[in-house]
């Protein structure tokens, strides 16, 4: 590996743990984030291409590019994520379209972070569960059915509601003196500030909530499982096969 591809990684690397850091405390990303990305990724593919009077780098990096775009762009539409977790995949395409030592889904080390984030997406849910399991906490309100408790266990955890923020989702409505569980939150829209004082009013001093992990988080993760081990999803698939 020679040294400007682990300066490239060194530098994606720093690039997501701050695009990480941003999106937990402040639920965005910055534009700058996957430009640079994007930026070193092209220039290099440039240098490369001018070097070795060849196009073929700078192709590889335009069309991995281009491969991640089509993939964002569809996932942002299906609502599966936001437009700067798909940017930042965008960013990796062009920084890191392809990287020598382990297997990676079609060979692209971009699409293999991906599969490494949604590997982790999908386990977060049974850390969640097993957290509420060792507390031995579950919503004991008697206005849901069972699978919708532990749907909420696999989602969230119950929180104070004088720690209540945007960076959390209700997994309860509170309605004539109800409390069943809401599963489906991509449509709420609330004012926390109106939201906080309503539960004071009703004396609700805790609830269910989500904390709705950004996915820049998994891609941080699995981007450096990509480089030191691989792309899980590809290892078990090929276990299985």
């Amino acid at each position: 590996m020679d040294t400007f591809t682990v300066f490239k990684i060194i530098i994606g690397g720093l690039v997501l743990f701050h695009a990480s850091y941003l999106d937990i405390k402040k639920r965005e990303i910055e534009e700058w984030h996957w430009i640079v990305l994007a930026a070193i990724g092209f220039s290099h593919a440039l240098y490369l291409s001018i070097t070795l009077q060849s196009i073929r780098p700078i192709l590889i990096t335009g069309g991995v590019f281009l491969i991640m775009f089509g993939v964002a762009l569809l996932l942002f539409h299906l609502g599966l994520f936001g437009g700067g977790d798909g940017k930042i995949l965008m960013g990796i395409g062009a920084l890191l379209p392809t990287l020598p030592g382990k297997e990676y889904a079609f060979g692209l080390f971009p699409v293999s972070v991906f599969d490494n984030a949604l590997m982790l997406s999908i386990l977060i849910p049974f850390v969640l569960l097993f957290y509420n399991l060792s507390k031995r906490d579950y919503p004991r309100e008697h206005d849901s059915s069972f699978f919708k408790k532990i749907a909420a266990m696999m989602l969230g955890y119950r929180l104070k509601t004088e720690k209540l923020s945007d960076k959390f989702y209700p997994l309860e409505e509170f309605k004539d003196g109800k409390r069943p569980i809401r599963l489906f939150i991509g449509d709420l829209d609330f004012d926390v500030t109106n939201y906080k004082e309503e539960l004071d009013k009703k004396g609700i001093d805790n609830l269910w909530a989500t904390p709705g992990l950004p996915f820049v988080v998994p891609i941080t993760v699995g981007y450096f499982i990509a480089i030191f081990f691989g792309d899980i999803m590809l290892f078990l698939v090929m276990a299985l096969i």
